[in-house]
């Protein structure tokens, strides 16, 4: 019986097949532009596990790479297909495509569009996901992911094992080794055609002078990224005499500022009016606004966190509703 050494070959350098027309195997996605060295530590950390599950490694390069490395730079790091493409994918833009390649696991930077696209990717494509880490190996025994959190400021880790198909992990690369440098190695570099528009972006809103801080606000009116039209958020907190919030997902859209931002990581309030628009809420945000008096949430998502926590849930599109308060306000 014959032996296929396409891949042995693949990792000794030789021409690597393509791998089920492109499906499968271990995914990199760099969403914010040039290849970067944390965008290589990653793939070479995706080289990795794509060996122990004898998979192919596949690196999304989005944005222009002009400035920085030649995209074969990542081949060199660990990489067997290099695909291109330009503007600034959506997470619809990014199901479309997984959907159509069907990866094994998919792995992003912990950057701002990482932490977004992550948890969303593993959501709608139904896989596992693990929102951090600083460290990925694979389970010997089942062939799973395993993703490594530190824990007690990084004094010890944990481990994970990321169950589902496929394993979504957005990964600290600044935790990670030094990229691989193998110019031997061989694979190819392709532009997919696809041009993706830039994102909608809106300013931070601004606070208006002598307004209250947010931890003595009466009233904060907070959106996630489920309102699409943010600076309705803003015109709503100064119609009702309060303040603008927003959580992690308004902050990594770059909507609000960090002294906005309700959460662990931010403030805790205790308004006696908090208005959640398109928020689901996370653990540290519902935690955050355990002191509210009144909790007024406004999503579609009847199964969403902040349902069970709020005093009165609506469930509408929150843009609708706030500009129809807003109309209701000036009459």
């Amino acid at each position: 019986m014959g032996m296929d050494l396409s891949y042995l070959e693949a990792l000794m350098g030789g021409a690597a097949e393509e791998a089920g027309g492109g499906a499968g195997g271990v995914w990199v996605v760099s969403p914010e532009g040039a290849l970067s060295d944390g965008i290589l530590r990653l793939v070479g950390k995706a080289r990795v596990v794509a060996d122990a599950l004898g998979a192919y490694v596949y690196l999304l390069l989005v944005g222009d790479a002009a400035g920085g490395p030649d995209p074969a730079r990542a081949i060199g790091a660990g990489a067997d297909h290099v695909l291109t493409a330009a503007g600034t994918p959506t997470l619809t833009d990014l199901v479309d495509f997984c959907r159509e390649r069907a990866p094994q696991v998919i792995l992003l930077p912990h950057t701002r569009a990482g932490r977004t696209l992550g948890p969303g990717l593993a959501e709608v494509l139904g896989g596992g996901l693990c929102a951090y880490a600083a460290d990925l190996a694979v389970d010997p025994i089942y062939g799973r992911v395993v993703a490594h959190q530190p824990i007690l400021d990084d004094a010890a880790r944990r481990a994970v094992s990321v169950i589902g198909s496929p394993a979504v992990v957005v990964m600290d690369t600044a935790a990670l080794p030094a990229a691989f440098d193998e110019p031997w190695r061989s694979g190819n570099v392709e532009a997919t055609g696809l041009v993706w528009p830039a994102a909608e972006s809106y300013p931070p809103a601004e606070v208006p002078a002598g307004a209250p801080t947010l931890t003595r606000a009466e009233v904060v009116v907070a959106a996630g990224r489920g309102l699409a039209d943010f600076t309705l958020a803003g015109r709503l907190a100064e119609a009702l005499g309060g303040v603008v919030a927003g959580d992690v997902g308004a902050l990594d859209a770059g909507w609000i500022t960090e002294a906005q931002l309700v959460g662990l990581t931010g403030q805790a309030v205790a308004p006696k009016l908090y208005l959640a628009l398109g928020i689901r809420g996370d653990t540290g945000h519902l935690m955050a606004i355990e002191g509210a008096g009144t909790i007024v949430a406004v999503q579609r998502d009847p199964a969403a966190a902040i349902v069970p926590v709020a005093d009165y849930n609506i469930l509408a599109d929150p843009a609708g509703f706030a500009a129809a308060l807003l109309a209701a306000l000036a009459e």
